[in-house]
C-alpha cells in the first residue's frame, strides 16, 4: 500500500486579489485637476470683478464730477437771480426758482437709465439663442441670490442739490425740501466744502458706500471770484453692483459649463493616460499568481511606455526562467532548482559533507531483455518505468541524482536538510516495489516480458554539491557511503529492498525487516550488515 509523505504539505500560494480603492488614481487626478481649475477660475474671476468694479467706480465718479462742474457753471446766473429776487422782495423766499429746479431734475435724469445694456445685434441666430438662455439663467440666479434687491433704484444718482452760501437749499430733486426751507445738512461723515475747486467724499449708510461730490458756484466780480453757493451730487454704486453681479453670475455659469466639459475631457484623458497602469496591475497580479504569459500591447513615447516595455521584458525573462526551471526540474528535484535559482552561488563548483541517505535501484535482467526487444520498445519501457519511479522520488522530496542506463540514483537530505531523510528513502523504496507490481501486471497484459528491480539504501556521510567542470556540472553525492549503497543494490535480488544497518537504526520503528547474514561487498575488507525490508509495520 502506498504511504503518504511524512512531511507536511506546503500551503498553496494564495491567488493575489486586486484591491478596490475608494479613491482610485483616476478619481484623485480628476479631483485634483477639478480643484485646480476651480481655484484658477475663482482667482481670475475675482481679479476680473475687482478690476471691473474699480474701473466702473472711477467712471461713475468722473461722470459725477463732470456733471457737478457743468451744473455749477450753468447755475451762476440762476443763483444770482434767485438771490437778488430774495433780497429785493420781502417775504418772497417762498418762491421757487423753476429754472434751478429744472437744471437739478435734468441732471438727475442723466444718472438714470438701464444698467445692463443689450448686446448690439449682428449675432448669429444660434448665438442669440445662447445669449437669451444665458440671460434667463442669469436673471433666475440673481433673483435666487439677491431676492431683497427688487426695490433697488436703477440709477447711480442719489440726489442733486443746489444751495446758497448760507446752506439754504435753492434746488433739489426732492421739491419738498425746497418748499419747507429745509437747510442743507451734509451726510454723516462728510465735511463741508471749503476752498477746494472739487471735493469728492465717500460715506456709508447701512453698510453701503455712497459718494458726495461737491463744487462751488463762483461769481466773477472786479477781477476776483466769490462763492455764492454750492452744488452737491450724491452717487451710489447701484450700477456697479448690478454690472458686477451680472458679470459674476455669467462667469459662474460659464465656469460651471467649462468645468463640466473639463471633467468630461479629464475623464477621457486620464483614462487614456492611466490605462497602462491598470494593465500593469493586472499583469503583475497574474504573474504573482504564476501566469507568466503576459504582454501589454501599448506603445507610448513617455515614461509609462518605458514602464510598459520594462514590464514586457520582465515577463519575458520570467517566462524563459520558468521554461528553464521546468526543463531543469525534469533532471533534478524542484528543491535543487529552487536553491540554484534563489542563490547566486547555486551554480558554482563545490561541495559539503553531510549525513544523507543514498538510494540506488536497478532493473534485473535488463541486458538479456534488451537483446530481444526493439530499440523503440526498450526506450518506451524505460520511459514508462523511469516516469513512475521519478514521480515517487519527488513525492518524498528526494533529489534525483542521475539515470545510469537502467539504474536510478537518488539522495535524501540534500540539498535541503530534512531530519527524516532515511525514512523518506525507505518509504520511497516500498512504494516503488508496489508500483512495480502494477507495472508488471500491465506489461503482462500487453504481452511484454516481466521486469523486476533491486534496491539498495544506505545512510551516512557523503560529499554533496556541484561536481564537474565550469562548462558542465551536476549536483551529486560522492564518497564511500555512496559506493556501499551501490554494492547493496547490486546484491539485492529481484524485488528485494536491502538497507544498511545505519539506515535500519533510523527506521526500525516503522518497518518490518529481516537481518541477513553479513554480506561481502566489493571494496570492503569486512562484511557489512544488511536488512531486507518486508514492508511497513501495521
Amino acid at each position: 500500500m502506498s504511504q503518504a509523505a511524512p512531511a507536511n504539505p506546503t500551503a498553496p500560494a494564495k491567488k493575489p486579489v486586486r484591491k478596490t480603492h475608494l479613491f482610485s488614481l483616476r478619481v484623485k487626478f480628476i479631483l485634483v485637476l477639478t480643484f485646480l481649475i476651480m481655484v484658477v477660475m475663482g482667482v481670475v474671476s475675482m481679479l476680473i470683478l475687482y478690476q471691473m468694479q474699480q474701473t466702473l467706480l472711477h467712471q461713475i465718479i468722473d461722470r459725477g464730477e463732470s456733471q457737478v462742474r457743468n451744473l455749477a457753471l450753468n447755475s451762476v446766473d440762476l443763483v444770482m437771480e434767485q438771490l437778488s429776487k430774495t433780497n429785493t422782495q420781502q417775504g418772497a423766499g417762498e418762491d421757487i426758482s423753476l429754472p434751478l429746479m429744472q437744471s437739478a431734475n435734468e441732471t438727475m435724469k442723466l444718472g438714470s437709465g438701464e444698467s445692463i445694456r443689450q448686446i448690439p445685434s449682428g449675432l448669429q441666430p444660434w448665438e442669440e439663442q445662447i445669449l437669451q438662455y444665458s440671460n434667463t439663467l442669469n436673471d433666475m440666479a440673481q433673483k435666487f441670490l439677491w431676492p431683497d434687491d427688487k426695490g433697488t433704484k436703477n440709477t447711480d444718482m442719489e440726489y442733486v442739490k443746489i444751495v446758497d452760501k448760507n446752506a439754504k437749499i435753492l434746488a433739489d430733486n426732492n421739491i419738498q425740501n425746497v418748499m419747507e426751507h429745509v437747510p442743507y445738512q451734509p451726510p454723516l461723515g462728510v465735511k463741508a466744502l471749503g476752498q477746494e475747486p472739487m471735493l469728492t467724499q465717500a460715506y456709508e449708510i447701512k453698510g453701503k458706500t455712497f459718494y458726495d461730490i461737491a463744487a462751488p458756484i463762483l461769481q466773477t466780480a472786479e477781477g476776483h471770484k466769490d462763492k455764492i453757493g454750492e452744488v452737491h451730487i450724491g452717487m451710489n454704486q447701484n450700477t456697479i453692483t448690478q454690472v458686477v453681479r451680472y458679470v459674476g453670475v455669467s462667469i459662474f455659469l460659464t465656469t460651471v459649463v467649462i468645468l463640466l466639459m473639463g471633467v468630461i475631457g479629464m475623464v477621457i484623458f486620464i483614462t487614456i493616460l492611466i490605462k497602462p497602469i491598470g494593465l500593469l496591475v493586472n499583469g503583475v497580479s497574474a504573474i504573482a499568481a504564476g501566469n507568466f504569459d503576459q504582454k501589454i500591447n501599448i506603445k507610448r513615447a513617455d515614461e509609462l511606455g518605458d514602464l510598459t516595455d520594462a514590464f514586457n521584458n520582465m515577463a519575458k525573462s520570467l517566462r524563459e526562467k520558468e521554461v528553464i526551471k521546468g526543463a531543469f526540474s525534469k533532471y533534478v528535484t524542484k528543491s535543487v532548482v529552487d536553491r540554484i535559482l534563489e542563490h547566486q552561488d547555486g551554480l558554482k563548483l563545490g561541495g559539503e559533507k553531510k549525513v544523507i541517505t543514498i538510494f540506488f535501484s536497478d532493473i534485473r535482467g535488463f541486458t538479456p531483455m534488451s537483446e530481444v526487444l526493439s530499440a523503440e520498445e526498450v526506450v518506451h519501457l524505460l520511459n514508462e518505468y523511469f516516469t513512475a519511479m521519478t514521480r515517487i522520488i519527488f513525492k518524498y522530496e528526494g533529489t534525483l541524482d542521475k539515470f545510469m542506463g537502467d539504474a536510478i540514483m537518488a539522495v535524501y537530505g540534500a540539498p535541503i536538510d530534512m531530519p527524516d531523510h532515511a525514512e523518506r528513502a525507505v518509504l520511497s523504496a516500498i512504494e516503488m516495489s508496489e508500483k512495480m507490481k502494477e507495472l508488471q501486471a500491465k506489461w503482462k497484459m500487453e504481452g511484454k516480458r516481466e521486469v523486476n528491480i533491486g534496491i539498495g539504501i544506505n545512510t551516512g556521510e557523503a560529499v554533496v554539491g556541484n561536481i564537474g567542470s565550469n562548462e558542465r556540472m551536476e549536483y551529486t553525492a560522492i564518497g564511500d557511503n555512496v559506493n556501499l549503497t551501490q554494492r547493496l543494490e547490486s546484491v539485492a535480488e529481484k524485488g528485494q529492498i536491502l538497507i544498511s544497518s545505519a539506515t535500519y537504526e533510523k527506521v526500525k520503528h516503522k518497518i518490518n525487516a529481516t537481518m541477513l547474514d553479513p554480506i561481502k561487498v566489493k571494496g570492503k575488507a569486512e562484511k557489512v550488515m544488511a536488512y531486507s525490508v518486508q514492508g511497513l509495520k501495521t
